[in-house]
């Protein structure tokens, strides 16, 4: 492995019993995120009460449409807000006396580049814990993998190989593993995640106590600079889960957490509901009274979408699983929730409901104004434009304070460009309610590829396109009234602005630092 594993151990001690808020945010700008979170929550409800009433006077239908995309965004933001209110995470003290809990290392893989397996099994082989058992779970049942996990002293276990079908994906796989081991706690590992030495140290005494059912640390990739597709998700993983991490509403991800294995039997083992097992087995213990615990800091560093056609399918496949327990296990309707913690898991729900119905309407509605020259707003052109302004820079103010150095902006740019992928995994989440769900294709089994997607962009051209386009028929035909077609225009303005973002992202070559190169570490 060229890859330093220096790189991977940016951890503080354990020793710290408090996470400090927002990672370091000083007083000072938690007062600040607070002042704006009402400013921008009055100010976006005094704007909903004026437009209502011009909605009611009109009673078109696009006003009508745009006025719940605004209604529901506006709900989103309540939602956000009170979840991200207090900002303290503490994180519980460790013992001075600690008894060993045996762990079992689950690395599940299933057609990976062997560069890739390779590379984490021996990085998992400077694991510095004991007593430890590491269990290679190959799905792929390939020789070559079996002969690597076996040279290293690893159990290899494979379902293939058993004469087993591959039911249930990942999840399956996991429990294939849970029947064959036996440590009290189990550290999952993706195929492409590079562990820390010292993870096992950091998360292990957290255990001890026994209401805690796992422990989720941070997620960190290798990313090119600039880090173009956003896949360092910096307001989920630094803002977000600490958050969550107050209301027990911890959301695992799948790799880098560490399970108690008495709280995966009570489930039943690792949810198969789903089609990964990350988010649902994590709501599930929740629902159980288990506690979650998010540890803010990297002990592992993996593998992330390269090109856009990974990124769809990685993001179709987080907003299926997500939106399925939308409809089919919602939440408010959940047994053994606190209400902070239903409002903390609807936060993830609606907003990709937010991106794959709501955004939409946003960027179609200017264009049936330029069209039919017809909005409930005209006549009251500057007044809306007071209004919703003042709204808006609040909102970004809010943000900006709320998530001070997450790039929420960019963060909630990628989430309006993914409005495609989410919209059909909603439509898909609708039609595959409990005991049929669909395909399930692993991540990054061709990891360092460079092929452009440009087919992927053609509903974001195509808005692009329109918004650059109609304002100019419409004002050169009479379409429209000259001063809608101008405030008009700066929405279209504002729906280029997002969506290049994702066009320049693709049509930009991505510049990797040698450390940072998953050609250099995973070679």
């Amino acid at each position: 492995m060229r890859g330093n594993p220096r790189l991977l151990s940016g951890a503080a001690p354990l020793r710290l019993a408090v996470v400090k808020p927002v990672c370091g945010a000083p007083p000072a700008r938690r007062r600040e995120a607070r002042i704006f979170s009402l400013m921008a929550l009055t100010l976006g409800l005094a704007y909903l009460i004026w437009l209502g009433r011009l909605v009611l006077d009109s009673r078109g239908s696009p006003d009508i449409f745009f006025f719940v995309a605004e209604i529901l965004s506006y709900f989103l933001l309540c939602l956000l807000s009170y979840s991200t209110w207090r900002l303290l995470s503490p994180l519980p003290g460790n013992p001075e006396s600690k008894p060993r809990l045996s762990v079992d290392i689950f690395v599940p893989c299933c057609g990976e580049p062997l560069e890739v397996i390779k590379t984490t099994l021996k990085a998992v082989q400077r694991i510095t814990y004991h007593p430890l058992e590491v269990y290679v779970l190959d799905d792929g049942g390939s020789e070559t993998v079996a002969a690597l996990a076996q040279s290293l002293g690893f159990h290899y276990l494979s379902r293939p190989s058993a004469g087993l079908p591959l039911r249930d994906s990942k999840s399956g796989n996991l429990n294939f593993g849970l029947d064959r081991s036996h440590g009290d706690l189990i550290l999952v590992l993706d195929a492409d995640q590079v562990p820390a030495p010292e993870i096992l140290h950091r998360l292990v005494n957290f255990f001890q106590q026994p209401q805690v059912g796992y422990v989720q640390s941070k997620q960190t990739f290798f990313l090119p600079e600039g880090d173009p597709f956003y896949n360092s998700d910096k307001v989920f993983y630094e803002t977000i889960q600490l958050s969550n991490n107050r209301a027990n509403a911890v959301i695992s991800c799948g790799s880098g957490v560490v399970y108690r294995r008495r709280a995966l039997r009570e489930i039943g083992g690792f949810s198969i509901w789903n089609l990964l097992e990350d988010f649902t087995s994590s709501y599930e213990l929740a629902s159980r009274g288990w506690r979650g615990i998010y540890y803010p800091h990297a002990l592992s560093r993996g593998l992330a979408p390269s090109t856009l056609a990974g990124v769809y399918r990685q993001r179709f496949q987080w907003c299926l699983d997500t939106m399925r327990l939308f409809f089919w296990d919602n939440p408010l309707f959940k047994s053994g929730l606190s209400w902070a913690q239903k409002t903390h898991f609807l936060i993830i729900m609606l907003s990709y409901l937010a991106s794959g119905l709501v955004f939409p309407v946003f960027y179609t509605i200017p264009l049936w104004f330029y069209w039919s020259g017809q909005s409930c707003v005209v006549g009251d052109e500057l007044a809306y434009g007071v209004l919703r302004g003042a709204y808006l820079l609040a909102t970004i103010l809010m943000f900006r304070y709320l998530f001070f150095g997450k790039e929420p902006l960019r963060q909630f740019k990628m989430l309006c460009s993914l409005f495609p992928v989410h919209a059909l995994a909603i439509v898909m989440a609708l039609l595959s309610p409990p005991g049929r769900k669909t395909a399930y294709r692993a991540n990054n089994l061709n990891p360092f590829a460079a092929a452009g997607s440009w087919w992927h962009l053609a509903p974001h051209l195509g808005f692009i396109s329109l918004h650059v386009s109609l304002p100019v028929l419409a004002l050169c035909l009479g379409w429209a009234e000259p001063r809608l077609i101008f405030f008009n225009s700066v929405f279209s303005a504002f729906i280029i602005w997002i969506l290049g973002d994702l066009v320049l992202a693709v049509m930009t070559r991505p510049i990797w630092r040698p450390a940072m190169d998953p050609r250099q570490v995973y070679g």
